[in-house]
This record gives C-alpha cells, sequence and structure tokens, in this order.
C-alpha cells in the first residue's frame, strides 16, 4: 500500500520519500526516494551521526528506531527536494517509533489480523487500538475493509480526526466478485481467507 502511494504521489509529479520494512537482501531497501535507494555512503554519513548523540546523551534506541530516525535525516536533506514521505509502521502504530510524526496529511489502516500479540494483544479490537495510534487530530484516515471498524472510528472520534473513510467511500461499492472470503480444506482442517493483495489494492 505505502509502495503505491508513494508511486502514485511520484507519476503526479513530486519528489517522494519512502521508508518501509522488512529489506530482503540489503538494507539500503528501507529508504528511497522516487525509488531510488540510499547509498551506502549517506546510510554511513547519518548513522554515524545518530549514533555519536545516542552516546553524547545515554540513549539506547531500537534498531527501527535508529532506521526511522535514520531515513527522517535523509529526507529531510535539502538536497534532496522531497515534498511528501510516505511511512510505513514497523510494529502496531501508538508506540511505533514512525508516530513521532505530529501532523501527517493522511493515516492509512490497512486489514488488521492477530499479528504480534505479545504486544499488541490477543484481539484484532487490542490490536486495532495500537494501529489507530497513529490517528491525529485534524488528520483524515482510510481504514481497510476487514479491520474492526467500531474500534477505530471510536479512536479515530477520540482523537478529533478529520474524516474516517473506507475503500467503499473513495471507489465506491466493489464488485460482488472481487475481494470475495474463499474457503478451502486442507488435511480435513477448513480454513476461511480473504485476498489481502487483491483487498489491499483498493486501499
Amino acid at each position: 500500500v505505502c509502495l503505491k502511494i508513494a508511486k502514485s504521489l511520484e507519476l503526479a509529479g513530486y519528489t517522494v520519500g519512502l521508508l518501509i520494512s522488512p529489506h530482503i537482501s540489503s538494507f539500503r531497501e528501507r529508504m528511497s526516494i522516487n525509488g531510488t535507494l540510499i547509498t551506502e555512503e549517506e546510510v554511513t554519513t547519518h548513522l554515524l551521526h545518530i549514533l555519536k548523540i545516542c552516546e553524547e546523551h545515554d540513549i539506547h534506541p531500537t534498531f527501527f528506531e535508529i532506521t526511522t530516525a535514520l531515513s527522517f535525516l535523509y529526507f529531510s536533506d535539502p538536497s534532496k527536494k522531497v515534498d511528501a514521505v510516505v511511512l510505513e509502521t514497523g510494529l502496531g502504530g501508538l508506540l511505533d517509533a514512525t508516530n513521532i510524526v505530529q501532523n501527517p496529511v493522511l493515516a492509512v489502516i490497512t486489514s488488521i489480523g492477530l499479528e504480534h500479540t505479545a504486544i499488541l494483544g490477543h484481539t484484532v479490537e487490542e490490536i486495532a487500538e495500537h494501529k489507530a495510534g497513529i490517528v491525529k487530530e485534524g488528520c483524515p484516515v482510510l481504514v481497510g475493509p476487514n479491520c474492526p471498524h467500531e474500534t477505530i472510528r471510536r479512536v479515530s472520534k477520540e482523537r478529533l480526526a478529520e474524516g474516517y473513510y473506507t475503500n467503499d467511500d473513495v471507489l465506491g461499492k466493489e464488485n460482488e466478485c472481487e475481494c470475495e472470503r474463499e474457503h478451502e480444506t486442507v488435511i480435513d482442517v477448513e480454513y476461511d481467507y480473504v485476498d489481502y493483495d487483491e483487498e489491499n489494492s483498493r486501499t
């Protein structure tokens, strides 16, 4: 979803920074500007600056906090002339390093499943509370279909979001054949599942 948003902005003529995770073969994949990855030299320069500050102030950041700080230094370089930045949260939202941004233009929450339950909670509603932590006052929220909307609507209202939108609000009702819940049996165990790639293409 983040890649699609970033590419759409780029095709509209903007210079766009993108932070995603995880990486597959190179750490540099995590941050790019208009599809061009950060260079090894830039990683080294910004990383040394961050580590120096951490040492001076006795800060013990996580890997993702360092990565996020590095990306902010990279995107804020005046020579890059970045117009917009698309950030993918690392874990949840409420306590995520990317949540330091105070005035986002848009918050997007895609499908919510049972992930990182030891940290985020054991129900989709508890996890949704964390995910909705990225919502800020005056910021519109776009939410995918497979989410506990009641929970996210409540949090959005409490946080004074500008508006709450679903895929159907933006794109109109989907065709009945799209994103239908599929069903199959594997080794005598029945599974219901949703094609999230197809679903997220609408988010």
